[in-house]
Parts: structure tokens; C-alpha cells; sequence
């Protein structure tokens, strides 16, 4: 397997578990001295085993530049932890505990701790020749359905997936009544732009979640595993297992992240939590009529395959203000003949579309065009209207609401 060759060259690996229960997926938790973890791992004990053997890989971690008062707190975790797994065996899971400590101030972070963890469970994987068992991916805080371990292994099974997104829903039941109003509305708005996005058309429309995925091995690897980003790792990696094409949605089990805050990222949960707070309660998004004119000019693009600049000229033009002053500033005439020139079919030329137009530049569209075009709007306003585009029933309690979305 050159790729698994390749990768281990590139990537140098200094720890890898020794798991003797012969698992068929690994579950990492990247922990920065978080007493939540041991919730965790209980919820991850009374998982059903009935599809294969679990490893767990906790990576307790710190960078170099934090204070000692923090590395004594995380190395005291590390120890508990070692402790605390083997107080109580169980069956069909084996967790091991991985110290990244001092880790370059420079890289140091979730992503970093993510990739270590990842790394160590794809070679692992390798030396065991099992190519094709999932990794799955979750947080320090992030409670898991009973199904969890089955219901992910069977899915890898039965399917050729790179990856999956696995539901999850924030645990509202742990807010105060001061921070309940401010979680449904944080996680009104991360399903909200998911929507938002599957309503323009466009194929890459999933959530992507740190504590809420889990990739094959060999597609890990293939994709050029984790990277080191300090905040937002987990939804620049998902981005290339999704332009694969076999990447899907896995709603028969969930995960539970808490509901807390948290600043220790630029950006995620705990922080926009802690913003919405500070705003008392105000919190605005992207309009909905952005997304709109995104549908509109994606309605069409087959057209696009093949045709001369002229017709590209007309298309471009029969495009919102905002739609069009976006393409002139990304060069967007010159990129779809590369683009054409690059394909030999529509279902070709489409991939490479949205392969350069992807969630990623998606959120560039949406930035640019509310500094010029469009008003950012209140959450429950967008909200309120999606619903009625999209025919649901909206209701005057937004905790319902916010479940409707979740059961979709």
C-alpha cells in the first residue's frame, strides 16, 4: 500500500497503541485538562460492542508555552485517567492514554492533538492490514448514543464511504436558564447554514463537526490526514474527504457535545456562546437572500460545460449584483475554462466545479457579498424564513423548532 508508505514518510509517528483486543475502529478524544473526559468514557462503556472490538485513543496534550500551574493540572489528568481505565475493564472496548505534552507553540492545538491521535490510529491500523476500519473523531465533552460503535462499523461495512457526518445535538438539558437561549440559537444557526447550503444546490452541504465524524483509514491517509490548524481542523480536513464524492450523512446514532464556554479556539461552541452572551442575546447571520442568488446562478451551470466565453459572458450577467461583483473579483471567466479544459463530460465538469466553488469558497461568497450587498439578519428572522421556503412548520418555541431541524 504506497500510500500508507508515503504518508509514514512524510508523517514520522513517535507513539502508536498497543491495543490487545484486536479493534476494528478507534475512537480519539484529544483532552487539554478537561474533567468532562471521564463522562466520556463512561458513556463510551456502555456503548454495544456487537459489530467488532473498539480502541480509544485519549491524547491528553499542552503546548510548550503554557503555564506550569496548566502542565501539572494535565499531567495529574493524564494519571487519573491511566487510573480511572483500568478500575473497570469493558468488554469489547480497550482505551489507552497518549501524553503530547510541550507539544511547538506554533502548532499547538486541537488540530495538532487531533492529527497525533489519527496518525498513531492509522498506523496502528496498517500494521494490523486493516485498511479499511474507520477512525472515528470526538471530543473530551461529547456524550455518544448506546448504537454508537455499531451503527458506524456497519455502516463502513456496507458501504464505500471516505467518511461520514454523524448527527449530534448540543445537550440543552445542562443549560442555565442564561445560557439555554444563547445554544439554540448557536446551534439554530450551524443547521441553518447546513440548510441553507443543501437549498442552493450545492453537493458539499454537510456539517462538519470536530467531535461528529469519522473517516477510513485508508481514506485518512489518501487525503493527507489532519492538519495542525489551531481551530477549524476539522472542517478543512472534512472538505477533502467530501470532494471525494463518498462521503454521507449517518443519522441512526448521535453524538452529544456539551453546551458550555469555552475560549480556548478563535472560534466553535463555547465561544460564540460567550459572544452571543456578551451581545445579550443578539445574534446575526448571513441573509438568506444571499443563498438565494447562490441557488440561481447553480440552477443552471450544465449550460456552462463546454459552451464559449460568450454564452459564459450572457450567464454571468443574468446573475445577481452581488453574485456578479463576486465572480469579477475571483476571476470566475478564466476559472471555468480552465475548468472545461479540464473535463471531458458534464458529470466531470460539475465535480471540478464545485470542487473549486466548494464550502470553502462558498463562505468567501458569503463574506464578501454582506460587506456590499446584503444585511446580516436576525438568527430567528433567517430562521423563519428558510422555514417557510422550505415548507415547515414553524412554531413560537424556538426549542421546538430547533428539534424539528434536528429530526430531519
Amino acid at each position: 500500500m504506497k500510500v500508507f508508505q508515503r504518508y509514514f514518510q512524510q508523517n514520522q509517528i513517535r507513539w502508536t497503541p498497543t491495543f490487545l483486543n484486536d479493534p476494528d475502529a478507534i475512537v480519539i478524544i484529544p483532552v487539554l485538562n478537561d474533567p468532562d473526559v471521564f463522562d466520556t468514557i463512561d458513556s463510551l462503556r456502555q456503548c454495544s460492542c456487537e459489530e467488532g472490538n473498539i480502541g480509544v485513543i485519549i491524547v491528553v496534550n499542552h503546548s510548550e508555552g503554557a503555564t506550569e500551574l496548566e502542565k501539572q493540572a494535565n499531567c495529574k489528568l493524564a494519571s487519573d485517567l491511566r487510573l480511572y481505565i483500568n478500575e473497570k475493564k469493558t468488554v469489547g472496548v480497550c482505551f489507552e492514554i497518549m501524553e503530547a505534552f510541550d507539544l511547538p507553540a506554533k502548532y499547538a492545538g486541537v488540530g495538532l492533538a487531533r492529527k497525533l491521535a489519527m496518525d498513531a490510529a492509522a498506523l496502528f491500523f496498517y500494521e494490523q492490514k486493516k485498511f479499511e476500519s474507520p477512525i472515528l473523531s470526538l471530543d473530551a465533552d461529547t456524550l455518544v448514543e448506546k448504537n454508537y460503535f455499531d451503527v458506524v462499523l456497519d455502516f463502513f461495512r456496507k458501504t464505500v464511504v471516505a467518511g461520514v457526518s454523524i448527527a449530534y445535538a448540543h445537550r440543552l438539558t445542562v443549560c442555565d436558564a442564561s445560557s439555554l437561549d444563547a445554544m439554540i440559537k448557536y446551534e439554530l444557526y450551524l443547521r441553518y447554514y447546513q440548510l441553507a447550503l443543501e437549498y442552493t444546490g450545492h453537493p458539499h452541504a454537510f456539517h462538519c463537526i470536530g467531535s461528529a465524524f469519522a473517516v477510513r483509514t485508508v481514506d485518512y491517509v489518501a487525503q493527507g490526514g489532519m492538519n495542525k490548524r489551531q481551530a477549524g481542523e476539522d472542517f478543512y480536513f472534512l472538505q477533502k474527504l467530501i470532494s471525494t464524492g463518498r462521503y454521507a450523512y449517518l443519522k441512526e446514532t448521535s453524538v452529544y457535545p456539551s453546551a458550555r464556554f469555552s475560549s480556548r479556539t478563535p472560534f466553535g461552541t463555547g465561544r460564540s456562546l460567550r459572544q452571543i452572551m456578551d451581545a445579550k442575546g443578539e445574534f446575526v447571520v448571513y441573509n438568506l437572500d444571499a443563498f438565494r442568488e447562490l441557488k440561481l446562478f447553480f440552477s443552471n451551470i450544465d449550460h456552462l460545460y463546454k459552451t464559449d466565453g460568450t454564452n459564459v459572458t450572457d450567464y454571468f450577467a443574468k446573475q445577481s449584483t452581488g453574485v456578479q461583483s463576486f465572480l469579477i473579483e475571483i476571476r470566475g471567466e478564466e476559472i471555468l475554462a480552465e475548468i472545461n479544459a479540464n473535463c471531458a463530460s458534464i458529470p466531470q465538469f460539475k465535480k471540478r466545479f464545485f470542487d473549486y466553488f466548494n464550502a470553502f469558497r462558498v463562505l468567501k461568497y458569503l463574506n464578501y457579498v454582506h460587506e456590499k450587498h446584503y444585511s446580516k439578519e436576525d438568527i430567528f428572522v433567517s430562521v423563519a424564513v428558510l422555514f417557510r421556503e422550505k415548507d415547515y412548520l414553524l412554531t413560537t418555541d424556538w426549542q421546538e423548532n430547533l428539534q424539528l431541524l434536528r429530526n430531519l
